[in-house]
């Protein structure tokens, strides 16, 4: 078997590149960082430097491959309508093209249950709920529409399999983890509503295991669409606070109401489009109201169809990320 991994040298590309290449498949790993591609070379696995918004780039490196692992994308909740659609709709529709001309007919695509988010307390959510009209951040908006695209292949005969895995978490995370420690370096930590909201979590463990679900699965699992979690909820408080547990981080809680918490996303933000300010935003007010409301979903269709039962619980999964922490700090 042969796998190609767009985003092969962030987060969870990289999760699945190393995790694959042990299992003894082939692998091409296409991505930005040179950095980490050095690594991946180092590891023994293909690298190619590549950017999904270049099309004539992905079709000249992409080889005849079993399944296409699409993981490159913008994320986050910052930045313009224009750089979203570039990387996220127009790269996704290059590596479409590239696919095509390669004939690698099943795609895994790596999407996100921001989908889902509309102001309000939500349990349970399963992919056949009614979504909002409008998706609340760029990213959200664009990775639907990625989803609709890659889905309607299959009537060319392609195969494809759509992840919306929530929060995930763990080794090389340069996105949640970044924000926690941003906001612990503050005097007290801001604990919207005293951080009563619930959310699910992934280990990234578990999102690489129900990737792998699907290698030699049946074809009745594919063309469809599978949130992916610990199956675990947790408190706000209890995830920031395990969290900055596992990196040696103190957590000093102050209870801030949501609508005081709302104008301090607002003026973070805003301070974020200065030249002077930070580039990433620590706190947002999309990033308020998603740890203000509570979001936890169903992932009976995983389980039902795929066998997913997640191997790492939110414990575990600390642990893991607070190993591999202490052994970076080790090598630094």
């Amino acid at each position: 078997m042969k796998i190609i991994i767009t985003g092969g040298t962030g987060f969870i590309g990289r999760h699945l590149a190393e995790s694959f290449h042990k299992d003894g498949i082939e692998i091409l790993a296409t991505g930005r960082s040179p950095e980490a591609g050095k690594k991946l070379t180092k590891a023994g696995i293909k690298f190619e430097p590549a950017d999904i918004t270049d099309s004539d780039k992905l079709v000249s490196i992409f080889t005849p491959a079993d399944i296409v692992i699409h993981c490159a994308a913008r994320y986050g909740d910052h930045g313009t309508k224009q750089e979203f659609f570039e990387t996220n709709i127009a790269g996704t529709r290059n590596v479409i093209r590239a696919c095509k001309k390669h004939d690698i007919r099943k795609i895994i695509f790596i999407s996100t249950p921001s989908i889902y988010y509309n102001g309000k307390d939500r349990f349970k959510i399963s992919e056949s709920d009614p979504l909002p009209k409008k998706q609340a951040t760029h990213y959200g908006r664009t990775k639907l529409i990625c989803e609709s695209e890659l889905l309607a292949l299959a009537e060319e005969g392609f195969k494809t399999i759509i992840f919306r895995p929530r929060a995930v978490y763990g080794p090389y995370d340069k996105t949640i983890m970044y924000r926690i420690l941003k906001l612990s370096e503050r005097k007290k930590f801001p604990l919207i509503n005293n951080g009563r909201a619930l959310a699910d979590i992934t280990s990234v463990y578990n999102l690489v295991d129900a990737v792998k679900k699907c290698l030699n699965a049946a074809d009745d699992i594919w063309n469809e669409v599978y949130n992916i979690s610990n199956d675990e909820p947790i408190s706000m408080k209890e995830w920031f606070s395990e969290m900055l547990k596992a990196l040696d981080r103190p957590f000093k809680p102050k209870n801030i109401p949501e609508g005081a918490a709302k104008i301090m996303g607002m003026a973070m933000y805003l301070l974020s489009l200065m030249p002077f300010g930070p580039k990433r935003p620590p706190l947002t007010p999309f990033a308020v109201g998603y740890m203000a409301k509570s979001m936890t979903m169903s992932i009976e269709k995983a389980k039902e169809k795929l066998s997913y039962s997640p191997p790492v619980d939110n414990k575990e999964g600390f642990r893991r990320l607070s190993v591999w922490y202490h052994s970076a700090l080790d090598q630094d």
